[in-house]
């Protein structure tokens, strides 16, 4: 039973970090000129509707590479720890230590990912003024608010809403 139940959980966190991994990849592959489209048309950035001025913009570019360029990279590491743990799984004899360990590394690197949007989110605002930064956060909050609209356009459950 307790084996069951390791094997459930060591698979619900396959699942998991596999959306992880197809935000990162989404990301990684598609050229910048063909995400802004895709982000303009359907989920724009929202800085995009603070009217910044052009020096904000200026910060605000570089700072969006990095984060990406950044997620990026997590999100391949994920992606390797995520084959290391399928190619454990699927070995004639369970390693049970092995799993664990690699398991545990993607659970770091997640909270790796989420820390960074966090210090992505701080750093962002503070390009903000004050107005803009309330606006910001109310973007958030409403997109939230319309069922999953802060997700990326490929996890929201409906494609034809926005």
């Amino acid at each position: 039973m307790k084996e069951n139940l390791k094997a459930l959980g060591i698979a619900f966190s396959i699942i998991l970090n596999f959306v992880f991994i197809g935000t990162a990849t989404f990301y990684k592959l598609s050229s910048h000129a063909a995400t802004a489209r895709t982000t303009e048309a359907n989920c724009p950035f929202l800085y995009q509707k603070l009217n910044l001025s052009p020096e904000q913009l200026a910060r605000m570019e570089p700072v969006r590479d990095r984060f990406h360029e950044r997620l990026s990279k997590i999100g391949d590491e994920i992606k390797t720890k995520q084959l290391e743990l399928i190619d454990l799984l699927a070995a004639p004899e369970l390693d049970h230590g092995a799993v664990d360990a690699v398991r545990e590394r993607i659970n770091q690197l997640q909270k790796t990912t989420q820390d960074t949007i966090l210090d992505h989110i701080v750093e962002e605002t503070g390009i903000f003024n004050p107005e803009q930064r309330q606006g910001f956060f109310n973007l958030i909050r409403e997109r939230i608010n319309r069922s999953g609209q802060a997700c990326p356009p490929w996890m929201r459950p409906s494609q034809g809403h926005n």
